[in-house]
């Protein structure tokens, strides 16, 4: 069965089955008829594609089919081809609080990039499904689910700025093809029900070729060094892909020369039994590595054809803009800050288009409704958040960070406003370090004014992305986790404060009012006390004499 990554495209197919039928699907321009196609199908062998051009599908069927009751089919409706964190941080001590870098990088600097891609295991499962999780690995994004159907932003991302270039694409843009497509569908009827296929195309009809087509030759490796774990024999498939333009098989290559892949469970038979059995390995090569990494980054998009690239691939960039961004002695490639973030804003050029989110939302306050609740999951979310991140730290610094041992060949100034802007991006997404990250940035005043309170904002978000909880808030900051929340206003205390002597002085007053008012009726009643006592004193002296 196909992978996740497998969607169609112009030049290759994708497969699937049931218990009674194969089916396989491609796409051919839409001006096409029935009498331009080149369709033969036998008991054992398919061939499928236009007229005048290498087919799209060749080979020797994986097991035998009714080539009388299997058709194939063309869709009436046009469409678009479609292309296809955490570990333990390290903290840097280049601020008063702690900045979030790559899980490799030097104490003393913030800015030593990852290891390319490949780099994280040489234990994993080298099958072509796991391949669309290595960045999630280098990143430490989290899931990696399959990429739902996704639209077209109404904002695209941030422009290359003018003195970074993007290296030529052989005169060719990576932008989608504005041709329309149908899809051109293949239904094999099984001649053995119920048997599960491995893979569509077994090999060349005739034995010791490479008559087949370039997806078959693909699946065939993935197939020989996933189940079989004869690396030998999956290079060669691979290389017969890549060679007529095949991306995805170009990092095959890449992946299998950055390692001396070996078979296991062959190795511990050989020295158990001492039987001298080969163990089917591939030798170790970082320069074919790169040129294959580069050279799949670097492929133009053509409209149609079996023997034509689908256009740069997005990991294959980002390793490029990995490699060049920490340099690699090995390799043979310089530190060259000027070419990695060629390589990263490509990678977010071509994924861009296939993440639905309008980051023009960026230009002003984020509103809540814009935040993604979860880690990047689709795999070009994971992509062009992991080229944003890389970004945002070579633009923090520039090229001549304090404690890098290595400096770039290139020159890159500093600017902090260009790394808020990537970490925004990337932390509208859900990418836990750089909303963490940005959180730093507030907190430090670092290209910004100070302001703690959106620094926890961020902190809060980061919090609330990062499953392991190795995002520590600094201490002075506290996390705000609701996104809508608004810092509490200080009440005047000095009303306050000046408001308890008026208030003893009014009660003065109106004690002081009081007082006078009880002063003027005692004298008022002394009075009338003393004008009585007169009268009464005359009344009776006055009685006294007349009696």
């Amino acid at each position: 069965m196909g992978d996740l990554d497998d969607q169609l495209q112009a030049n290759t197919y994708i497969w699937s089955q049931s218990d009674d039928q194969v089916t396989l699907s491609f796409l051919v321009p839409e001006t096409c008829h029935s009498k331009d196609f080149d369709i033969v199908i036998k008991a054992q062998y398919v061939k499928a594609g236009l007229k005048g051009q290498p087919p799209v599908i060749q080979g020797k069927l994986f097991a035998p089919v009714n080539h009388f009751a299997s058709l194939w089919q063309i869709e009436k409706n046009s469409m678009s081809p479609v292309s296809s964190m955490t570990t333990s941080p390290s903290l840097s001590i280049a601020s008063s609080y702690a900045f979030m870098s790559s899980p490799n990088h030097s104490p003393n600097s913030s800015m030593i990039l990852p290891a390319p891609a490949l780099a994280e295991s040489s234990t994993l499962d080298h099958s072509a499904a796991n391949l669309a999780e290595l960045l999630q690995q280098t990143a430490a994004l989290g899931s990696s689910s399959p990429s739902p159907d996704v639209s077209q932003p109404s904002s695209p991302i941030m422009a290359t700025p003018p003195h970074i270039e993007t290296p030529p694409l052989q005169g060719q843009s990576h932008c989608q093809p504005t041709t329309k497509y149908r899809i051109l569908t293949l239904h094999l009827e099984k001649e053995e029900e119920g048997l599960t296929w491995a893979v569509p195309i077994s090999g060349s009809l005739e034995p010791n070729t490479m008559e087949l087509d370039p997806t078959s030759a693909f699946h065939l490796g993935v197939w020989l060094e996933a189940r079989m774990g004869h690396m030998e024999k999956a290079l060669d498939f691979y290389l017969s892909a890549a060679q007529r333009n095949y991306t995805r098989a170009m990092i095959k290559v890449a992946a299998l020369y950055e390692f001396s892949f070996i078979n296991s469970n062959l190795q511990a038979d050989s020295e158990v039994v001492g039987s001298g059995k080969t163990t089917h390995s591939v030798p170790r090569d970082p320069v074919k590595a790169f040129e294959w990494y580069k050279r799949a980054a670097d492929m133009p998009e053509q409209a149609v054809g079996a023997n034509s690239s689908s256009g740069p691939d997005p990991l294959a960039c980002y390793i490029v803009g990995s490699t060049y961004g920490s340099g690699s002695t090995e390799a043979g490639v310089e530190k060259s800050y000027v070419d990695a973030l060629a390589y990263f804003n490509r990678c977010m050029a071509i994924t861009s288009p296939k993440i639905d989110i309008d980051f023009g939302v960026l230009d002003g306050k984020i509103p809540k409704s814009a935040l993604r609740n979860h880690a990047p999951h689709t795999r070009d979310e994971r992509y062009f958040c992991s080229a944003a991140f890389q970004t945002g730290l070579m633009y923090l610094y520039g090229s001549s960070p304090a404690g890098e041992q290595v400096h770039s060949v290139t020159t890159v100034e500093s600017d902090p406003q260009l790394a808020i802007r990537y970490w925004q991006e990337a932390g509208v997404l859900g990418h836990a370090q750089a909303c963490y990250n940005l959180g730093i940035l507030y907190a430090n005043s670092m290209g910004v004014e100070q302001d703690l309170f959106e620094a926890g904002k961020w902190f809060g978000r980061a919090g609330k992305l990062d499953p392991t909880g190795k995002l520590v808030v600094p201490e002075g900051v506290s996390p705000v986790m609701d996104w809508d929340a608004i810092p509490e206003t200080t009440k005047t205390k000095p009303v306050e404060l000046n408001s308890k002597p008026r208030r003893k002085k009014r009660r003065a007053v109106r004690k002081a009012k009081d007082t006078e008012t009880d002063s003027n009726v005692l004298s008022i009643v002394l009075a009338l006390s003393s004008v009585l006592t007169v009268a009464g004193i005359a009344w009776w002296y006055y009685r006294r004499h007349r009696n």
